[in-house]
């Protein structure tokens, strides 16, 4: 928890040094405090009262008086009080300066360790869990460091103050005032080993409560599309009456709690005044002493009830701190080697070899998949849906690496290449495109936020979004909003090939990239991509024929088997999946069936026909 204060090791330092000093200074009061009370006892003990002409003034200025004596105690106290509130002006300003300093330390490695940790932890975790630890769990440990650590030092200082000041009065006072820690301890201790599992149920809670907003959030038009808002309401509803039992469990555990705590503060009070009253009484001790146990022992009261709110914080904090480190103690499941060197130059030719990679340990999404693909070759990765063939995309951008044998691009295994020169040569454009919060020149530009507006354009006019983006009012400054939300599917698409072909990578990968426009844009965007991937390695992922037939190799996917590989005509020529599909979606299979099937009908008869289980409707 406290490697968090690393990066803050001066500010740490600086503040810490002013609550020392606020502690011992606050202390010196305190034994100010004892000339004066006892001054004023012995005048008004004393048989003949002092007098002087000219009234108190000069009274307080007349040499050797006990006046003077007051006068100057009071100037001394007076000073303490005035260098006490410096520097609690001072640990403040510097407690706020150190804790945003660590809160902006702390975000940043959380944020860029969620860029960098592998994808399988985002796989594993939900967007409301890493939200909630990213905010919620960082500013308990904060909490925690300034209340823990700071008033650690304060509680340690002021209590040893406290404790010398009041042992040179009196030992046996000195002994009475801490003869109740044994029992604050205790109760401290026991409210610790009952507080961490509340608290860890708590946080649980609202992991669930973001969980269920940030889902509803994103996904408002399917809400509202299936009027399911009272079913939405229903079960945030019930997540919130969740985090709310969590909380007052909590809340009825400090309920038990701080009766007792109180009680052991009042019942030391009123031993120790006893006792000091009678030690007054006999004598043994004067007043000024005990009106300064009296105020002692109330500061270090108040600081031993400070323990309590610091082992709330510290039990909070020690939750949050381990949901913390596990995610920035993840290991990157694509790390990259201290070898790693880039990519050499090269067209982009590609080689998988005896490939075998499961999302999950004992289950193969891609089983001993090994095909090799030249430079500037257009491959088409056909199948049913989750055969594998996005996982085998992933793979070749080194999202993930394989469980068993390699991935290669120009001759070099990508676990041997660094991350960047990987990610740099090969392009994306997926199903489901994601488009930031930000202007259309931007989002076209990620990869390369200083490329001029002419390169921008350019990319835009080959993906067909030119058209669209001019008739905006601000054009290419017109900001999207979140998801690209203001734009159609088309039109996000477009934007999407745009940021792909700006990125001018040796490989392009198209997951289904046209299946969001119109067949007249998809004409024209294929006939100007032709001329893109000319020396580029192209992988096609898609369910459409009349796009796979263009491909110099189509491999067929089976549960994440390469079950048939060649080129269109080969593989119509040749019974199977592929000829299956593509004389169903040309509504041509052997010319003996009519319209009045449906396109799915097509596809069931064709496999069955093929199986010999379907016969004609003439038979």
């Amino acid at each position: 928890m406290y490697a968090f204060m690393s990066p803050v090791k001066l500010h740490v330092s600086v503040n810490a040094f002013f609550y020392i000093a606020y502690s011992i200074t606050e202390v010196a009061t305190l034994y100010l405090l004892k000339t004066p009370v006892n001054i004023v006892e012995q005048l008004a003990k004393a048989e003949n009262a002092e007098r002087a002409d000219g009234g108190v003034w000069a009274w307080l200025h007349t040499p050797g008086g006990r006046g003077e004596a007051l006068w100057h105690a009071l100037l001394w106290l007076g000073l303490a009080r005035i260098v006490l509130g410096i520097f609690a002006w001072a640990k403040t300003v510097t407690q706020t300066w150190q804790s945003m300093s660590m809160v902006y330390y702390m975000r940043a490695a959380v944020y860029d360790r969620l860029q960098r940790v592998g994808f399988s932890f985002h796989d594993q975790f939900s967007t409301g869990e890493m939200i909630n630890r990213s905010l919620g769990d960082l500013q308990n440990v904060r909490l925690f460091i300034n209340q823990g650590l700071f008033g650690g030092i304060d509680i340690l200082f002021t209590m040893a103050g406290c404790f010398v000041l009041m042992l040179q009065g009196s030992a046996m006072m000195a002994l009475a005032a801490v003869a109740s820690l044994p029992l604050w301890f205790w109760a401290i201790r026991r409210y610790a080993l009952l507080s961490q599992p509340i608290y860890e149920r708590q946080m649980d809670a609202s992991d669930e409560v973001v969980q269920v907003l940030t889902e509803n959030i994103a996904g408002v038009h399917v809400v509202r599309a299936f009027a399911t808002e009272d079913i939405e309401r229903n079960k945030f509803k019930g997540r919130c009456e969740t985090l709310l039992k969590r909380m007052l469990e909590g809340v009825g555990l400090q309920v038990r709690m701080t009766p007792l705590i109180r009680g052991i503060a009042t019942a030391s009070h009123v031993c120790l005044f006893t006792l000091g009253a009678v030690l007054v009484q006999q004598h043994i001790l004067e007043l000024g002493d005990l009106i300064v146990f009296g105020s002692a022992m109330g500061l270090l009261l108040a600081r031993v009830q400070q323990i309590n709110g610091i082992t709330d914080a510290y039990q909070r904090a020690v939750v949050s701190s381990a949901r913390l480190f596990e995610l920035l103690d993840c290991p990157d499941t694509t790390p990259e080697s201290p070898e790693a060197v880039p990519l050499r130059p090269g067209g982009g030719a590609v080689k998988f070899v005896r490939v075998t990679f499961g999302y999950e340990p004992g289950k193969a999404v891609v089983n001993d998949v090994s095909f090799t693909v030249p430079a500037g070759s257009k491959v088409a990765l056909v199948g049913r849906t989750g055969s594998g063939k996005t996982t085998l995309s992933a793979l070749l951008g080194r999202f993930y690496d394989p469980d068993l044998g390699r991935v290669e691009i120009d001759g070099v295994d990508l676990r041997d290449a660094t991350i960047r020169s990987v990610r740099s040569g090969v392009g994306y454009v997926f199903q489901e495109n994601y488009l930031f919060s930000d202007s259309i020149a931007r989002n076209i530009a990620y990869s390369d936020l200083n490329a001029p507006l002419e390169q921008i354009m350019e990319a835009a006019r080959i993906a067909h979004a030119h058209e669209f983006i001019d008739r905006l009012p601000n054009k290419y400054n017109s900001v999207i909003g979140e998801y690209g939300a203001s734009l159609s599917g088309g039109q996000r698409q477009r934007l999407a090939i745009a940021r792909a072909l700006l990125h001018n990578p040796r490989i392009l990968v198209l997951d289904d990239a046209l299946s969001a426009v119109d067949p007249e844009t998809e004409a024209q965007i294929r006939q100007e991509l032709e001329k893109l991937m000319a020396g580029r390695t192209v992988f096609l992922i898609t369910s459409r024929i009349s796009t796979a037939r263009q491909a110099d190799l189509i491999l067929v996917l089976e549960q994440g088997r390469i079950v048939q590989s060649g080129t269109h005509d080969e593989l119509m020529g040749a019974p199977g999946y592929y000829r299956d599909v593509a004389s169903s979606q040309f509504a041509a299979v052997e010319g003996d069936w009519g319209s009045t099937y449906s396109h799915m009908d097509r596809i069931t008869r064709a496999s069955e026909r093929r199986s010999g289980r379907f016969k004609d409707d003439e038979e």
